[in-house]
């Protein structure tokens, strides 16, 4: 007797959804199949966000992960009449990242000289963190216009404004 697999397991995802897919095995037709996941935010320590799903066929999709996050598929059954095969477990899959939802904490503005002032700030909290974060964008108008300076790298929370008017 030739137990059932499934050799071609696929997890792709989006910003906030997983989807397995797979070709059903043979020779034994199955009554469904069940996948468990385990998920956390990039800046998370361990896993907190868990989901058990099943599904007669291909695909599962497992909906409402936040962006950036690192999931793991604990589990792929098969379910038969003569009861479970584990098919795969162990995959890892990282959601598509998005924009932060929050705001960086604690901004303090220090002044240097007459015409410049150094401002700092703490990292965006990690419950809107999205992914990783890669820069900054620092928004402000001088007299005459509005200006964005592109602070590039996510380590980086100070900048140095000059030639203030």
């Amino acid at each position: 007797l030739t137990l059932p697999s499934v050799s071609d397991l696929t997890a792709t995802s989006t910003s906030n959804t997983i989807t397995l897919t797979w070709t059903k095995p043979d020779p034994i037709p199955s009554m469904g199949y069940s996948a468990s996941r385990g998920c956390r935010r990039l800046c998370e320590a361990s896993f907190n966000d868990f989901d058990q799903k099943t599904s007669s066929s291909s695909p599962l999709v497992f909906n409402g992960i936040n962006p950036g996050s690192y999931c793991e598929i604990t589990q792929f059954l098969g379910l038969f009449a003569a009861g479970n095969i584990e098919f795969d477990s162990g995959d890892i899959v990282t959601t598509l990242s998005a924009e932060s939802t929050s705001s960086p904490e604690n901004i303090t503005f220090t002044s240097v000289e007459a015409r410049s002032f150094n401002i700092t700030w703490e990292e965006v909290p990690c419950s809107g963190q999205n992914g990783p974060i890669t820069g900054y964008l620092l928004y402000y108008t001088n007299t005459t216009f509005p200006d964005t300076i592109n602070i590039t790298g996510g380590e980086n929370r100070s900048y140095t404004l000059t030639e203030l008017k």
